[in-house]
């Protein structure tokens, strides 16, 4: 399994946001690596509540405010808070357009699941809204996810389960590289062989090019503890 970040630069942390959701609390250990490998954090309405939880205070609160517990504000005096009440967008979609509007070209995302599968859905929604303007990160206890279009690359643990699934159209002329079930210009559509999902890495660096469209990525990480 990798560990996060395991693959990436340092001069690239440099500029990264977290955004915390309202969704199940993440594990601390999770929560902790993500907060110090970011340099703006940002808390989506009641995602707050569970900061203030880990004495972690945010730079920013965003949202309608519904979920938002009056004690919880009472604790973070130096935060801004950024009051939207529009309903046509969730908190987390926000979140995200406010970081985009400060210029962050790679946000992290914890606890969008929600515990609800029209909430885990809408997640996603948001990662393939966004994914043209920014790179987006989706962290849950024993996976990220991301959506990835042209050529993705990292260095990646051998024995890590990987799978890119098709999941909004699918994508054509797939090659991969460093994976034990390669793919040669072959294309992944839903509901159509073959498929993409619990594949192994077996060599470095492992890369995805896409010829056209967007695939969902998902990568296993050491499950980490509370």
């Amino acid at each position: 399994m990798s560990t996060i970040y395991e693959n990436q630069k340092q001069d690239k942390l440099l500029k990264n946001a977290l955004i915390v959701c309202n969704g199940n609390p993440p594990p601390k250990s999770l929560l902790y690596q993500l907060w110090e490998k970011t340099t703006y954090r940002v808390a989506a309405d009641g995602g707050a509540n569970l900061l203030v939880k880990s004495k972690c205070m945010p730079d920013a609160v965003i949202g309608d405010f519904d979920s938002l517990k009056s004690k919880t504000r009472e604790k973070m005096p130096n935060t801004k808070f950024l009051y939207i009440p529009e309903q046509d967008t969730n908190d987390a979609d926000k979140a995200v357009r406010h970081c985009l509007k400060l210029g962050f070209k790679e946000i992290h995302l914890l606890s969008a699941d929600g515990g609800r599968q029209d909430q885990f859905l809408s997640g996603l929604e948001i990662l393939f809204k966004y994914s043209e303007q920014a790179r987006l990160i989706s962290w849950a206890k024993l996976e990220r996810m991301e959506f990835i279009t042209h050529l993705w690359e990292e260095k990646i643990v051998p024995g890590t389960t990987l799978s890119i699934l098709p999941v909004f159209g699918g994508a054509q002329g797939i090659v991969t590289k460093g994976l034990k079930y390669a793919l040669n210009n072959q294309d992944l559509i839903p509901g159509k062989s073959p498929s993409g999902v619990s594949n192994l890495v077996v060599s470095n660096p492992v890369s995805v090019k896409i010829k056209k469209g967007w695939l969902l990525l998902l990568v296993q990480h050491k499950e980490l503890s509370n």
